[in-house]
């Protein structure tokens, strides 16, 4: 299998690349729609710097030779979604080229996909083809927002390799700030290029394409799918066709022949100038990068012992990586952050239905209720299923003062936990023989008994300690 993928992301910028209007997701169909970007004659493109800016910088990130100079061009093709008739895009040349990804595969071993180019733009309309019974209806708010096309090289072998890169896009773009990665809404889609070829064979074989893969696990079974067909027909000794396809959830289908370069007639784009970067430009968009989710995965684990599965967690979205920084710049020890976020908060934020960016407890407030829990003044459990809960909803409130509210202090007398221990020690001897017999699982059984004897009011990390001295 020779794979290569183009992915488009839809910069989240507050106006198109061209014109005007507001860039929306799920508004009423064509309001966020102008002139410009409908493409009415005397109608002219003026390019929006933030778009140019997301670009660069996610070149930057990519390692990518940013040009010094570029220009767009209009690549002719008739579609309905497409009101001008062409599309301003880049072609001869693109803003940046030549820099790579290093895939971190589930596995452990990385692997290198180089990216042969980066251009910038502008998205099409919105086709929907299951609003009417009888007629294809036509959304253009999308109609000339801001897109980035990153190019790889046919540098992949597999589709946990491509899955892996498209992940590895996701997570940069939502770090960069530039898009919000949603495959379900459009604004990350994935074409694949895919090949294949005997393992004496330097050549690539007849590439298909296959269009609008719209998650990552689509894209790693349209691969699975597309290369068993692919040898199915050269074992058959029959042709691969040069052709476009579909995903339509179980097998590719043909769409349309591939297309050349010579059927959009490409020509430079007559009423945008070229753009020049100059040096002190770019190192100002250098400089604004934020640490990149790779060099953080690694100092997670390296720098604050943190587990491969909760330095993933953290590096999926920046708003959970600066949450983490926030709390553990107020004192919370890493693994401790990593557990509540991973934990209590990503539950919360999945039965709400809101994003990280979302999420309405302060550090400062949950590093408040964390504190109480390492003090040993109330339980992890309290403290998770009780009061985070209520903070959450009233994230003004004092910690301390929803736990008094509350009646969940525990209890800090020494002589009291102690009887309650003798007390189940003593009602359960048969068990006490058992677990110094080498059952130790006995222990939680003990534990949760004098917990449930002090009505909660015991601290079961210092009660399990006290019993193991006991039991021992």
């Amino acid at each position: 299998m020779v794979v290569g993928l183009e992915v488009h992301v839809q910069l989240r910028t507050k106006a198109k690349i061209f014109a005007p209007e507001a860039v929306t997701f799920g508004e009423r169909p064509n309001s966020f729609v102008s002139w410009v970007s409908l493409g009415y004659p005397g109608t002219l493109p003026v390019l929006n710097r933030a778009c140019v800016e997301a670009a660069i910088r996610l070149a930057l990130a990519l390692e990518c030779e940013v040009a010094s100079e570029f220009f767009f061009s209009r690549k002719n093709y008739f579609y309905p979604d497409l009101p001008k008739g062409y599309q301003i895009t880049q072609e001869a040349a693109p803003l940046a080229r030549h820099g790579h990804i290093l895939l971190r595969l589930p596995d452990g071993s990385r692997h290198r996909v180089g990216i042969e180019r980066i251009q910038l733009e502008e998205d099409t309309g919105k086709s929907l083809h299951d609003q009417d019974p009888f007629d294809t209806l036509l959304d253009y708010n999308r109609a000339g927002i801001g897109l980035v096309e990153i190019v790889s090289e046919p540098d992949i072998r597999t589709p946990q390799q491509a899955m892996a890169y498209l992940a590895h896009i996701r997570r940069l773009v939502r770090f960069l700030g530039i898009s919000d990665g949603n495959m379900e809404e459009g604004s990350l889609r994935c074409d694949a290029n895919i090949s294949v070829r005997p393992l004496s064979q330097k050549e690539f074989g007849t590439r298909v394409e296959i269009k609008n893969l719209n998650s990552i696990s689509a894209l790693g079974k349209a691969l699975e799918y597309e290369y068993r067909r692919q040898v199915s027909l050269l074992e058959a000794g029959q042709r691969i066709e040069r052709e476009t396809r579909t995903w339509d959830g179980s097998q590719t289908v043909p769409l349309r022949e591939k297309e050349t370069a010579d059927d959009y007639r490409y020509f430079p784009e007559p009423d945008l100038p070229p753009i020049r970067i100059t040096a002190e430009w770019l190192a100002e968009l250098q400089a604004s990068l934020p640490e990149l989710p790779d060099k953080l995965f690694d100092r997670l684990i390296s720098e604050y012992g943190l587990s491969v599965e909760d330095a993933v967690l953290l590096t999926e979205d920046r708003p959970y990586a600066d949450y983490f920084a926030a709390l553990t710049d107020v004192g919370v020890k890493p693994k401790v952050a990593a557990s509540w976020i991973n934990g209590p908060i990503r539950a919360y934020l999945n039965e709400a239905a809101v994003s990280m960016e979302e999420f309405p407890l302060p550090p400062a407030q949950l590093a408040k209720l964390i504190q109480l829990v390492e003090d040993r003044r109330v339980s992890l459990s309290a403290a998770r299923e009780k009061i985070f809960p209520y903070l959450v909803q009233h994230p003004t409130e004092s910690p301390e003062e929803v736990a008094q509210k509350m009646d969940l202090f525990l209890l800090q007398d020494d002589g009291q936990l102690e009887a309650w221990i003798a007390e189940v020690l003593a009602e359960n001897p048969d068990k006490v023989e058992t677990y110094r017999k080498g059952k130790v699982g006995l222990l939680g059984f003990f534990v949760g008994q004098v917990v449930r004897r002090s009505g909660g009011k015991a601290d079961p990390r210092e009660v399990q300690r006290r019993l193991a001295e006991k039991l021992a």
